[in-house]
């Protein structure tokens, strides 16, 4: 029998009264679990296992079949604030999605796991707690956790240190082009994607992190390869207009 720590990643209608969900495990990484009688008012797993909940799950892994029998399930944290502050709630879906399609399947996730729960956790805070950071942060720890490592200070061009924000941003090689290599070039990087990059790499907020996200966003997928796409980017495009970050 495994004990465990779990995040749910997505759900899905099973039958008129069952769920599939998919979660991230602290311990054995992406499992499929089969909830039967999961949408019924007395099922025992209410709230447990709804998507981006933090949980505790027993379940006994049956190596001879993708999907799992859940024996218990105990909501430790729901993310109230979270899900009330939309724009949250949509960064935290694209992580989720992100982590779904594209980690590693069938071993054991962590890390993968640790830097969700952080986030998370992060994205919970009251909305009066600054939140720019957050999303951009979990991107670049997670292209460094994957071996897609963005060197923020160097110039890809000289070699040189970077001292103050970079000219040029290339998302296709996670090149950053200083001011003296550009000389009259004009930027394929916005002043704001650029900046934004530099103020991630200075601890500081960033201004516009939409840009910031969007490069990093198009940096990893890349460098993964866009053999899945993530379904919930469109949802947190259309919440951004809504905020006009």
């Amino acid at each position: 029998m495994i004990k465990t720590r779990a995040i749910v990643l997505h759900r899905f209608p099973y039958s008129d009264s069952s769920w599939i969900v998919k979660a991230l495990t602290e311990e054995c990484g992406i499992i499929s679990f089969i909830v039967k009688g999961g949408k019924r008012k007395e099922s025992p797993f209410k709230g447990a296992l709804d998507p981006l909940s933090l949980s505790e799950v027993v379940f006994r892994q049956n190596p001879n079949t993708e999907l799992q029998f859940i024996k218990e399930a105990t909501l430790l944290e729901w993310r109230k604030n979270l899900r009330e502050d939309l724009l949250s709630l949509a960064k935290a879906q694209v992580m989720a999605e992100m982590i779904l399609r594209y980690a590693p399947q069938g071993v054991p996730l962590q890390d993968e796991f640790q830097l969700l729960e952080r986030a998370t956790s992060e994205l919970d805070q009251p909305a009066d707690t600054p939140k720019n950071n957050i999303f951009a942060k979990w991107l670049l720890s997670t292209c460094e956790m994957w071996g897609y490592d963005l060197d923020l200070g160097t110039c890809s061009r000289c070699g040189g240190t970077l001292e103050s924000s970079a000219a040029d941003f290339f998302p296709e090689t996670g090149g950053f082009v200083c001011k003296s290599c550009l000389g009259v070039e004009s930027p394929r990087a916005k002043l704001e994607t650029v900046n934004g990059l530099w103020a991630l790499r200075q601890g500081a907020e960033i201004q516009h992190p939409q840009f910031t996200e969007n490069a990093l966003l198009a940096y990893l997928r890349t460098h993964i390869g866009f053999l899945k796409e993530i379904n919930s980017i469109k949802f947190l495009n259309e919440t951004r207009k809504l905020f006009e970050e």
